[in-house]
């Protein structure tokens, strides 16, 4: 039986708290080495190197069936909507695990470094040069989300998040959701 509907439920509600979580599976190959993590101070702009608009993106299109398969993903992806975020996503189920990734045109980043959102912000290594964040909730170390400054008024969220007993079985749920990001930007500045 699948799992979906509960997954999808808490995708979407730790996305509204700004949560982060990661996802299981197969490390992607060509990954990087865990990013570093430093306390956030709020910031209203951020540099990046280009603006990458994500208006009109496909969700379920913004992985390549060669990382799917890189991920442990053998199933074609579902749209996922996340009222909170006026935005529509894509969701790749594995049996215990769900992938994420939403790309968002209503705000920007910053509507969560800046305290406009609830969730707890944390500056990481940046994702090909853009500023990226994670969100947490310390009650659920089974999901997070990897943010990515993209353009103006806009940013992707990536999300992983766990839905098993077994989360040894997985990787750490931020790895997982920055591998999602990594991947989904490889493709986004091409």
């Amino acid at each position: 039986m699948r799992r979906s509907l509960p997954v999808v439920l808490t995708v979407a509600s730790v996305l509204a708290l700004g949560a982060c979580a990661d996802e299981g599976g197969r490390a992607r190959p060509g990954s990087t080495a865990a990013p570093t993590t430093t306390t956030l101070e709020p910031s209203p702009s951020a540099d990046r190197p280009r603006e990458v608009k994500l208006d009109g993106k496909k969700p379920c299109e913004l992985l390549t069936p060669v990382q799917l398969t890189g991920f442990s993903i053998d199933r074609e992806g579902e749209p996922l909507e996340v009222p909170t975020l006026n935005a529509t996503g894509c969701q790749w189920t594995v049996t215990g695990a769900a992938n994420m990734l939403v790309p968002v045109t209503a705000d920007g980043i910053e509507v969560w470094t800046d305290g406009k959102r609830a969730g707890q912000p944390t500056a990481v290594d940046p994702i090909s040069g853009f500023k990226a964040i994670t969100l947490t909730i310390p009650s659920n170390p089974h999901r997070c989300d990897v943010l990515v400054d993209t353009a103006a008024g806009q940013y992707l969220a990536a999300g992983f998040s766990l839905a098993t007993d077994k989360p040894e079985r997985f990787p750490k749920p931020c790895d997982r959701a920055r591998e999602l990001a990594e991947a989904a930007m490889q493709n986004l500045l091409k």
